[in-house]
């Protein structure tokens, strides 16, 4: 048996450390990043603000940002006229948001910024009309407690954008296969970071092996299912990011080439929603709402 209160100690103690480090995370992904990565975490950020733009909430309409990292997203919602809330587990994040938005304190007109994670929400109940979770939740060990969090912040009827790695991904393809063999050959309690992933979710290896702490892969169907359990409604839902991982790494074709191929097929899958590999993409960003 693990101590999984030791662990999740231990878990948002290394992912804080982890990103206090990060200068990437603290401004360099959405600027000068150019790799494969930097620009599906580009991508992500223009199709999460498309979806929000979508659904055409009023100018002076309270959102909160949690996981608000180097405040991205609260500069482009702050300029869309919403009153903006971002909270962040890490000190380093919440100064790189303020530099990027010029504030000398936690406070501005429209804009509040707070230390705090999706478990501990410093705000009171009902509050929200929209929230935003983008790249976050991977990081828990579980998510009832973040999803309790959520619900019992955002109004009732009020919309969800919610982002994961998708664990079914033609990406990955081989990932989800190579998961359910280790774990049929992986000693019982010999990892507690394996031991901690619940049902809906495969562990990522490599991270718990590189940055001591565990991120988890998301089954979209179960996750979709555990959400309306925790009292969502779906609404609707995308996946990107299309890698041929394995041409990349032969070097047979120009990058360039590859590059434009990849996201060709991405948008031709996003615009006429191609049956299963409309949810094949790495990136998974849903809209949910508060029952």
């Amino acid at each position: 048996m693990y101590d999984s209160s030791r662990i999740d100690v231990e878990q948002k103690k290394n992912v804080d450390s982890y990103f206090s480090r990060s200068e990437s995370w603290q401004g360099g992904l959405y600027g000068t990043g150019s790799d494969y990565f930097a620009r599906a975490v580009q991508r992500r950020f223009e199709y999460s603000m498309q979806m929000i733009e979508a659904l055409f909430l009023p100018a002076g309409s309270k959102v909160l940002d949690i996981g608000c990292g180097s405040g991205i997203y609260v500069e482009r919602l702050s300029k869309m006229g919403f009153d903006v809330t971002g909270i962040d587990l890490t000190e380093e994040m919440l100064t790189a948001t303020r530099n990027r938005l010029g504030l000398s304190g936690n406070e501005s007109p429209g804009v509040h910024l707070y230390k705090g994670d999706v478990e501990h929400i410093p705000q009171p109940d009902n509050e929200f009309d929209l929230v935003i979770c983008v790249g976050v939740l991977g990081y828990l060990l579980s998510d009832e407690k973040a999803q309790t969090e959520i619900r019992r912040v955002l109004k009732p009827g009020a919309p969800l954008l919610l982002n994961v790695r998708n664990a079914y991904c033609l990406t990955d393809i081989d990932f989800p296969f190579r998961q359910r063999l280790k774990s049929l050959l992986r000693r019982k309690g010999a990892n507690p970071h394996q031991s901690a992933c619940p049902d809906y979710a495969f562990p990522a290896e490599w991270i718990a092996k590189e940055r001591q702490y565990s991120y988890k892969a998301y089954k979209l169907g179960k996750y979709e299912r555990l959400m309306t359990k925790a009292g969502f409604q779906f609404r609707h839902a995308i996946t990107y990011g299309f890698e041929f991982r394995r041409l990349r790494k032969l070097k047979l074709i120009p990058t360039r080439w590859l590059d434009d191929i990849e996201l060709s097929l991405e948008r031709m899958i996003l615009k006429h929603k191609i049956p299963f590999l409309s949810y094949s993409g790495w990136i998974y960003t849903g809209v949910f709402t508060k029952e």
